[in-house]
């Protein structure tokens, strides 16, 4: 009903255009994870802890941060209309 029954207008668009929207939502996500991972790098390593624990941690950075917006983009919007 109402506003639900509208189908997502990106699902309206012809593949190519839907497929280069995600390989470049995917793209930002990596580039964050990236960013991140690379400036827990160089605090890790301007801290003094070892390159092994520093490559490691921020290698788990790179993981999680675009997972963890991946996993954001799956919770439904704020609904403006709730009191």
């Amino acid at each position: 009903m109402g506003r639900h029954a509208t189908p997502d207008p990106a699902a309206e668009q012809p593949l190519p255009k839907r497929l280069a929207r995600h390989v470049v939502l995917w793209l930002e996500r990596i580039g964050l994870g990236l960013a991140a991972g690379a400036g827990t790098l160089g605090v890790l390593r301007w801290a003094g802890t070892s390159w092994t624990a520093s490559l490691w941690i921020a290698g788990a950075i790179a993981v999680v941060v675009p997972v963890a917006a991946w996993l954001a983009s799956t919770v439904p919007g704020h609904d403006d209309t709730a009191i």
